[in-house]
């Protein structure tokens, strides 16, 4: 009931309107994010994301933005404030893994966390969000603080808000996942994660970010860079973005 509530609750006009998609290639410019050799996410995001628009383009379900269409650097709050400015209805986030454990692989789904993310997400959670610095860091907000009830409603009612993207999130991260294996590939078993990544957490609408891979893995790392594997990766996620669609459409008309 709460993730139908939420679906309601984030694409009231998905019926009319469609679903306008934010997909954002991580990292860019000096910002290569995980390397391997010459292989760098910052290139493998921004071609799966633009294979994925490619898909997505294709269906006048959707209408696609990009956080950037090349290799340039952007700061956190920038990217999410390319989806506010679109009014973006989907935001999903594309990266790739590293790791000190050479056994590590797999694809990874990340949304917004309700509890305190574990040393693990910790870690993986600086690694992406460091080039942010919070403009409000050090900054007085003042004595207006005064209990009021219009102020209790508002935290109430941005508390409900914040529940509901969540939940949506999380419907949409096991969607995405449901289509990556759809072809009855081996499952990682921990592929569904949560961590308090900037892009999730600040983009106000159902959010996901995506790691399609460890580049630290022997056979993995270097597939990623594959053309053809790309191509795979891109429609994989475009399959979930529509299948998610679906379900909003659906629920929408019942």
């Amino acid at each position: 009931m709460c993730v139908l509530f939420a679906l309601h609750f984030f694409v009231v006009n998905f019926a009319h309107a469609g679903l306008h998609v934010v997909i954002d290639p991580g990292h860019g410019g000096v910002d290569t994010g995980a390397t391997r050799g010459s292989i760098r996410e910052s290139h493998i995001a921004l071609s799966v994301a633009k294979k994925l628009a490619e898909h997505l383009r294709a269906d006048n379900r959707f209408t696609v933005t990009l956080t950037r269409e090349s290799d340039i650097a952007l700061t956190l709050p920038e990217r999410a404030a390319v989806a506010k400015r679109v009014k973006a209805d989907l935001f999903i986030s594309i990266h790739a893994n590293a790791s000190e454990d050479p056994r590590a692989q797999g694809v990874e789904f990340w949304f917004q966390n309700q509890l305190p993310a574990n040393e693990e997400s910790l870690f993986l959670v600086s690694r992406e969000n460091q080039s942010h610095e919070s403009s409000n860091r050090g900054q007085s907000h003042g004595g207006d603080e005064t209990p009021s009830p219009q102020r209790d409603v508002s935290r109430i009612i941005e508390d409900l808000h914040r529940n509901h993207r969540i939940a949506a999130s999380s419907d949409f991260s096991q969607t995405l996942l449901s289509a990556w294996y759809a072809e009855g590939r081996r499952k990682n078993k921990n592929a569904i994660r949560q961590a308090p990544f900037f892009v999730v957490s600040e983009v106000h609408v159902p959010s996901v970010l995506v790691e399609l891979g460890f580049l630290s893995h022997e056979n993995e790392g270097p597939r990623l860079s594959d053309v053809s594997h790309q191509a795979l990766m891109a429609r994989h996620l475009s399959e979930g973005v529509s299948q998610f669609a679906s379900r909003l459409g659906s629920e929408r008309i019942q």
